[in-house]
């Protein structure tokens, strides 16, 4: 089974990526593969027009998605609401239907009270596409970080083994499911 993680934000430092690092690393010691994706950066400016014959980076970015037996999100708020890379990319999804019934889990890394306004408009593009979601929020704040920007606390480390726990079991209930 493998997971994909895709991170909503373009910065290379960003602190969702770091914390999608941390979790494929602390899910490959459970037995779990979790295949960090940056190909959101790649990806053309959505265009309904080009359905019929989407680009190369698109056919990529969508066969990893129907591959994934889940997914795993970090999206950070942008001007309250999702960052535009990032939306372009689920729209991107929308004619396959990809993320149906695909179980989905959008991690909020934000420090406590901030990141309200992306869950809130991201529940509205996932409810438009039909997908199967859950929510957790493990804050992680600079402190957290190693002097390599990577997220190492043993804190949020296992708070992460357990929401890619919970996201492993949904996709095995999946694809049972799917048989």
């Amino acid at each position: 089974m493998t997971i994909l993680a895709i991170s909503g934000s373009l910065r290379r430092s960003s602190i969702n990526s770091a914390v999608l690092r941390a979790a494929a690393a602390a899910a490959a010691r459970d037995g779990v593969s979790i295949a960090v994706d940056e190909s959101v950066r790649e990806l053309p400016h959505f265009d309904p027009g080009l359905e019929a014959q989407p680009p190369e980076a698109v056919l990529r970015f969508r066969a990893r998605w129907e591959d994934a037996a889940g997914v795993l999100l970090a999206v950070p708020e942008y001007a309250f609401g999702i960052p535009g890379a990032f939306k372009n990319a689920l729209d991107w999804t929308v004619g396959i239907g990809s993320l149906y019934p695909k179980p989905i889990t959008v991690l909020n890394v934000a420090p406590p009270g901030r990141g309200a306004h992306v869950r809130e408009a991201l529940g509205l593009v996932m409810t438009a596409l039909d997908a199967d979601v859950a929510y957790f929020s493990v804050p992680v704040v600079p402190g957290d970080r190693d002097a390599n920007g990577e997220v190492s606390d043993p804190r949020i480390i296992h708070e992460l083994r357990a929401v890619v726990g919970e996201l492993a079991q949904r996709a095995a209930q999946a694809a049972l499911r799917s048989r």
